[in-house]
């Protein structure tokens, strides 16, 4: 038994290759891009290059770093991320389990935290999705009503100078792969005493029901105040204008159309524009938001929906580091994506639909054309601080677990791959073997072959010494061919009668 529990699980190379989501994106790619440039109507650069990054991610022939044991000499090979923000699958788990560590050792007090998850109507989520600005104001809004829910709580029980904190995660997508800009915000659920010589957290009266009703009928009233100050809403709720776009929504049509069409779930290109998304199950007919089941400590009003019934109490951080891990997470996985014979895209829903629907089926273009609407906007916050956490608060120092880390400081590959410095390094990112570690039980630093230490040689970026190191590895050197563009072939009428030979 002893044995068994020293049982070392070694690293083995993912396979992007092989997984549904990468043969989506490989082999219709150039087609779904080469049809919306013939449409007049072409793609933003910056989803093309989130296309073009995620095809390079774990590839071995786009780059990679060189690990060598000390004892046997053996190489280990470890392919780049793409580290992008959208659908990948990797990347997003990885920083799911970065946000986790990082907030649960390094900077979440121990205290109880509770989550708040709030949904918008249909046409604010469009709003919220083509406008920064507004959707900034509208988190502002939520987390400062929050906020002050707390310190009423704080001052009716005799607690002056009373603070709380929120760490707010933005997610753009539901289970449909649609788009569906929602937020979970995890916020302490109690407050600091400030005004003493150090901040000490206390207890405040427990949610309720009422609570929840009370919280989400002002939420929703101060946001559609704040639309109907700027002429979005008439006095009785109806649209009267929609909010300018960001100059990126407003200059390429492709991307308005892939955004309300993901939002309405519709086909956004292609010979089924404007059709409804086919479903598999049991059921029939459509509907246009799936009603949220009411339950414990969970509200619908208005069209705007909060969830505030998951919460972990002072001493459960692995209940916490899930929570977070949760919140952080990305919106495709590849357990829930198949390719049928057919060559349509079946996905699976995460939970059944009201009306039995378990799958949705896509072309491969029209699947393209939902991750499309999922790739957040360059300089798009998708975290989002409040309160005693927020990095300019005097006193958030005094506050959270370790004040020295710093999670954006940056270190150079060889930093980030050697785990056996004898002198204190800086603060920096969690090691990518620290969070394989602590996710999967996979110990990185071990050798595959003989368990000794491996130690960083070189990163590998010319495509020639890649070629050659990797043919010398019998690996293959040559990155998976994208599939080139194919063309509808249409009819053409000629005037005037037939041609004779």
């Amino acid at each position: 038994m002893a044995e068994a529990c020293e049982k070392i699980f070694t690293y083995q190379r993912r396979l992007p290759e092989t997984t549904p989501c990468y043969q989506i994106v490989q082999t219709a790619l150039n087609t779904f891009v080469a049809n919306r440039e013939n449409e007049g109507r072409p793609l933003p650069a910056y989803v093309t290059e989130e296309f073009d990054a995620f095809l390079k991610c774990g590839i071995l022939a786009q780059g990679f770093i060189r690990l060598q044991c000390a004892d046997c000499l053996k190489d280990l090979v470890v392919a780049f991320s793409c580290k992008t923000r959208g659908f990948c699958p990797s990347c997003a788990g990885k920083r799911q389990a970065e946000a986790a560590t990082h907030l649960t050792e390094n900077i979440l007090p121990l205290a109880p935290y509770r989550q708040f998850v709030v949904s918008f109507p249909i046409p604010l989520r469009y709003w919220l999705n083509a406008n920064k600005k507004l959707f900034a104001t509208v988190i502002r809004i939520l987390t400062r009503q929050i906020h002050r829910h707390y310190k009423k709580r704080a001052n009716d029980a005799g607690i002056d100078a009373a603070e709380t904190g929120s760490i707010a995660f933005v997610q753009r997508w539901g289970s449909a792969a649609n788009l569906n800009p929602h937020c979970h915000l995890l916020c302490l659920d109690g407050v600091f005493k400030m005004n003493g010589p150090r901040p000490k957290f206390a207890n405040v009266s427990p949610f309720t029901d009422a609570d929840c009703e009370a919280l989400l009928t002002l939420i929703s009233r101060k946001i559609m105040n704040h639309l109907r100050r700027k002429g979005y809403l008439d006095s009785s709720g109806e649209v009267t204008v929609n909010p300018d776009a960001d100059p990126l929504f407003a200059e390429h049509e492709s991307l308005a159309a892939a955004t309300a069409s993901s939002i309405a779930g519709k086909i956004a290109f292609g010979p089924n524009t404007g059709r409804y998304v086919t479903k598999i199950g049991s059921g029939f007919g459509y509907d246009e938001e799936i009603p949220l089941a009411k339950g414990k400590l969970c509200y619908a009003v208005n069209g705007f929906s909060l969830h505030a019934a998951t919460a972990t109490k002072t001493l459960q951080r692995g209940r916490l580091y899930n929570l977070i891990e949760y919140m952080a997470r990305g919106p495709i996985a590849n357990k829930r994506l198949e390719i049928t014979k057919a060559g349509l895209v079946k996905l699976q829903l995460k939970t059944p639909w009201h009306d039995g629907t378990s799958h949705l089926l896509f072309t491969k273009e029209e699947f393209l054309g939902r991750l499309t609407a999922l790739i957040p906007p360059p300089r798009a916050h998708l975290v989002k601080w409040a309160g005693v956490f927020r990095s300019n608060h005097k006193r958030r120092r005094e506050i959270i677990l370790t004040p020295g880390i710093k999670k954006a400081d940056r270190k150079s590959i060889k930093e980030n791959t050697e785990s056996d410095a004898e002198t204190p390094a800086k603060p920096r990112n969690s090691q990518w073997s620290k969070l394989l570690a602590k996710t999967f039980n996979i110990d990185t630093t071990k050798c595959p072959h003989c368990g000794g230490r491996l130690h960083f040689q070189a990163a590998i970026l010319d495509t020639e010494s890649i070629q050659r190191f990797l043919t010398h590895q019998g690996l293959d050197p040559r990155p998976p061919p994208r599939s080139p563009a194919k063309y509808e072939m249409q009819s053409l009428q000629f005037e005037g009668g037939h041609h004779d030979d």
